[in-house]
């Protein structure tokens, strides 16, 4: 007989075999909740230091990323652009992309999350250096605006959240 039972066996193998690899990109999609409820903001920004001789600024920034989702996430990237006093202060970059899913930043659900960054600023703005001084190195009377994008994954899915901070 040509369909026989071990030949029906495999022939349904082969097809729900086939059927997971076409439905794949969509199973994955399915994972990931709805960003649009994740939200990153500058919880502060510390001033660690001023380099005279170079005008470089060295800066603790800290970042709050609340999920009200009910699903566990977790970031492998942020990339973003820093500005004090409408001037950019360059762009910058806190990535995990190295680091095994378990040691990235946890985003737990309904909870916040910081994550924090130390970096080094060349400042071409003399205005900005000279409020600096005048604040005794303070941050005081600088608007501080970060705009950026995180790569927000949860399970085998990920996705990238734009977002726009002040502070």
């Amino acid at each position: 007989m040509f369909l026989s039972r071990r030949r029906l066996i495999l022939i349904g193998t082969v097809a729900i075999i086939g059927g997971v690899i076409i439905l794949l990109p969509l199973i994955l999609t399915l994972t990931l909740p709805d960003l649009n409820k994740v939200n990153i903001t500058t919880n502060k920004i510390e001033f660690n230091g001023l380099i005279e001789k170079n005008n470089t600024v060295l800066l603790n920034l800290f970042f709050n990323i609340n999920n009200p989702t009910s699903q566990a996430l977790t970031t492998s990237k942020i990339d973003y652009t820093l500005f004090a006093n409408g001037h950019s202060l360059g762009d910058h970059t806190i990535q995990y992309l190295d680091t095994p899913v378990n040691g990235r930043p946890q985003l737990l659900a309904n909870r916040d999350a910081t994550i924090q960054q130390e970096i080094k600023v060349p400042i071409t703005d003399e205005k900005l250096v000279t409020d600096l001084r005048n604040n005794n190195k303070t941050l005081q009377n600088i608007d501080w605006k970060i705009q950026g994008s995180a790569i927000i994954e949860s399970g085998f899915s990920s996705a990238i959240k734009n977002f726009t901070s002040s502070w």
